[in-house]
């Protein structure tokens, strides 16, 4: 699919917002499967950011468990507040070509947080979207993967 070289950092950015936007329809509609999926959507495209800033395919890079670490910073009273909280945090990341590991982190704490707050494991949510995504067939279009049904 060509995601890591085919694409840019601001490409896979606005596909971040895109999948956010989805994220936050889901909360805002109650409906688990979205949420799931979409927690698992934006932690694919960190996945590829995380990539595109190191030059390494997502093969290698799979092992994201080292962006999860626990720290205070990610707190919030409420699901809505950890959105409005991940949104502001997208925006900043998305003023900063490269990004640094700072920003992949507190992006990936931010959907930890918010899949606890809807009662989801996180790693169910990733595979759930991998297993929507793995076998997609499409092709990139000014560096954005368009899946074949939208062709």
């Amino acid at each position: 699919r060509n995601l890591i070289k085919g694409s840019s950092i601001k490409k896979q950015t606005l596909k971040m917002v895109e999948e956010f936007g989805e994220l936050c329809g889901g909360v805002a509609k109650g409906n688990i499967n979205i949420i799931k999926d979409s927690i698992g959507d934006c932690f694919v495209v960190l996945t590829i950011i995380n990539a595109q800033c190191r030059n390494e395919s997502v093969e290698t890079n799979a092992n994201q468990s080292h962006l999860l670490e626990p720290t205070g910073h990610f707190r919030a009273s409420s699901i809505d507040e950890a959105l409005l909280r991940t949104a502001a945090r997208i925006g900043g990341f998305a003023s900063k070509t490269p990004p640094d590991d700072w920003d992949v982190n507190c992006l990936s704490n931010y959907l930890f947080l918010i899949s606890k707050m809807a009662n989801l494991d996180f790693w169910d949510c990733v595979q759930y979207a991998y297993e929507q995504i793995k076998d997609r067939k499409g092709r990139m279009i000014n560096g954005v993967f368009v899946k074949e049904g939208d062709l």
